[in-house]
């Protein structure tokens, strides 16, 4: 280094022109496994999250009992997600059957015999569920649904995005294109053909993606490393410095001493050699990795803001 250092000082202006220059210059499908019933997390202990689901299911076998299907809808359903019991689904088919609906009540049949396949009822419910399997084919549509293994996959059928898995929807029979795509995993497409008298389960299971990056929310962020760059003021003073020399040059054809260098050229000489070191320096910091590229590469904590992971109060 002390080296380069000392070549810089003492190099000739074709050098330091040079140095100048330079410095410018997917694997097989398998069955997914059957989803097992989340439980209650909703900040609180779970005999405390039982009890509220209690007094919830409570008012809504009170609304079906009173007629109010659309109220016993939407309790039950609140039920289920604060405490998630299968038998909530059978109670809210059961709601959208007195309301009508007959392909919001075989969804949520559907959806309490995949919870409890061995229900004690489930052979009467699986011919309810067939009712309305052919109450639907006599509108020439029928009921999909679409699992995946993670849930919440967007599900694009026949093109169009419908939603995000678990999801399920009535189509026309046949043959239909369903396509599931989900961030970190590949994605999905597949031909499926849905029965026109029953209605069919399809699922899928994701395979994450190979060029998903294993993201570490504790490593620093990394700062892309600064080129090396010139700056206009070293190429002023480079360019000062030639310019004297090209008017010592002037000076000295111009002069009528032909004994030596005259006062004039060897003034300009000088001051050019000066200036020239000068921007040779400059030159050398501006080209060199120091400490001015460290520093703006490193981390540095803010002692007002906190650590951002930090734990919640």
């Amino acid at each position: 280094m002390a080296a380069i250092r000392s070549s810089i000082f003492v190099c000739t202006l074709s050098c330091v022109l040079a140095t100048a220059g330079n410095g410018a210059a997917q694997a097989p499908s398998k069955k997914p496994a059957q989803p097992t019933e989340a439980k209650p997390d909703l900040g609180e202990p779970e005999a405390v999250a039982k009890a509220r689901a209690r007094l919830l299911y409570d008012k809504g076998v009170t609304a079906y009992r009173e007629g109010r299907f659309y109220d016993a809808v939407d309790i039950f359903l609140e039920t289920n997600r604060l405490y998630p019991d299968p038998k909530f689904s059978y109670n809210i088919g059961k709601a959208f059957e007195g309301m009508g609906n007959q392909a919001s009540a075989l969804r949520y049949y559907r959806e309490y015999l995949r919870r409890l396949p061995e229900a004690p009822d489930a052979r009467e419910v699986e011919g309810h569920v067939h009712q309305l399997e052919l109450s639907l084919s006599q509108k020439g549509i029928q009921q999909l649904t679409v699992l995946s293994t993670p849930d919440g996959a967007v599900v694009r059928l026949d093109g169009q995005a419908v939603g995000v898995t678990p999801w399920t929807g009535e189509t026309f029979a046949g043959k239909h294109r369903v396509i599931l795509e989900a961030a970190g995993y590949q994605r999905l497409e597949s031909v499926v053909e849905l029965d026109p008298h029953r209605a069919h389960d399809f699922a899928f299971e994701l395979v994450k993606s190979q060029a998903s990056p294993v993201c570490d929310p504790l490593a620093a962020p990394r700062v892309p490393a600064k080129e090396a760059k010139v700056s206009v003021f070293t190429m002023s003073t480079l360019g000062a410095g030639l310019a004297m020399f090209g008017t010592a040059v002037i000076a000295q054809v111009a002069s009528s001493n032909a004994s030596g260098i005259s006062r004039t050229s060897s003034f300009f000489a000088g001051a050019g050699t000066g200036i020239t070191l000068v921007g040779g320096v400059m030159l050398y910091f501006d080209l060199s990795p120091g400490s001015s590229h460290a520093a703006a590469s490193a981390v540095h904590f803010d002692t007002d803001q906190g650590l951002q992971h930090g734990m919640s109060p």
